[in-house]
């Protein structure tokens, strides 16, 4: 199961949700995150080691392809 982004969890977890969460709010808007896969998918990023890209031209085509082929979307 995966654990719920709140306040009560770590900082450095929240705020690597609120990265991805961003990236997919730049290209598709805020009601993006109303889709329960985009969040779903924010959540279990949020929890692994891998760093995204840094470069603004790049982190938002890294999110979309790393979601593209999570779980086969």
């Amino acid at each position: 199961m995966i654990q719920k982004i709140t306040k009560a969890t770590e900082p450095h977890i929240r705020q690597r949700y609120q990265f991805a969460a961003s990236a997919f709010v730049r290209m598709w808007g805020h009601s993006s995150l109303h889709d329960r896969k985009i969040v779903e998918f924010c959540e279990v990023w949020a929890h692994r080691t891998e760093n995204a890209p840094l470069d603004n031209k790049v982190v938002d085509q890294y999110f979309y392809y790393e979601f593209k082929t999570w779980r086969g979307y």
